[in-house]
């Protein structure tokens, strides 16, 4: 993609809308009918971000990202587009990928890999042609063992362009030119400030109620003035909350919104 250093939080340029694309979960056929929305929408100016989890098992993980990369590289083509025009958030699932690549440093690697497995790795796994059940045995037998399955698996993800370069320049979140709207997988800790959040950009598990109050109280923790926390997804009991602080974009699948500098919806699409 671009061989920049990649910070931690981006800082996006201000222009024309911003348009947010949550909950794909390896949705292919969902992103290829948002990407043609999209692109008949993109205007000068516009930027786009991707609030994670893109990879999951609603479809064919190695597809979405083919399909991303390829929207990636339309709208770079556009007038006035830039490279920083373009985010790519760490999610819940793109963090396990990483765990899973990582299986051998486990303290009980065969808990871990079923806790992700549970939890949409699985499916991931499979769309690049690798074997569940032989990783479950390699972690029976041990940390070399456990290093020759995941050698096969990142051999299988490098095999794909433009794969490896998506994944490792993720970002933990966004904050718009302004400072006043923060874009994230799953949410944030309002009590701990912006650059120290560890986790909690992707493993959040607060309700919109719950995260509305703690962003009214944010300055206690070192938070910048903010306007609006938008969200790519929230609990499955999650209750939207339409005129708070916090948007969460994908309420029931994959979801694009249109998003105006104070956060405020503009358009909204799903596929």
């Amino acid at each position: 993609m671009n061989n920049r250093p990649v910070a931690s939080i981006a800082r996006l340029r201000d222009g024309g809308a911003t348009w947010a694309l949550g909950g794909l979960a390896g949705d292919d056929t969902a992103l290829e009918r948002l990407s043609a929305a999209l692109q008949s929408r993109w205007q000068n100016g516009d930027r786009l971000v991707v609030l994670g989890n893109m990879l999951g098992g609603a479809g064919d993980t190695a597809r979405t990202l083919d399909h991303m990369l390829l929207l990636r590289r339309r709208l770079l083509a556009r007038p006035g587009a830039d490279v920083e025009d373009f985010v790519f958030l760490r999610g819940a699932q793109e963090e396990m990928w990483h765990k899973v690549l990582q299986l051998q440093f486990a303290l009980s690697p065969l808990d871990v890999l079923d806790w992700m497995l549970a939890r949409g790795l699985a499916a991931v796994i499979e769309a690049y042609g690798h074997s569940i059940a032989e990783g479950r045995i390699a972690c029976r037998n041990g940390p070399s063992a456990i290093v020759r399955w995941t050698s096969g698996l990142r051999e299988r993800h490098m095999a794909q362009p433009g794969h490896p370069d998506l994944l490792n320049a993720l970002r933990r979140a966004a904050i718009s030119a302004d400072g006043r709207v923060v874009f994230a997988a799953a949410g944030a800790d309002p009590a701990r400030p912006l650059d120290e959040q560890a986790d909690a950009f992707w493993w959040n598990v607060a309700s919109d109620g719950a995260l509305n109050e703690a962003l009214g109280r944010a300055g206690d923790g070192g938070w910048p003035a903010v306007d609006r926390l938008v969200r790519g997804t929230a609990p499955a009991n999650n209750v939207a909350i339409e005129a708070g602080r916090v948007l969460t974009v994908a309420q029931g699948g994959p979801t694009l919104l249109a998003l105006d500098p104070d956060g405020a919806v503009l358009e909204h699409i799903e596929p």
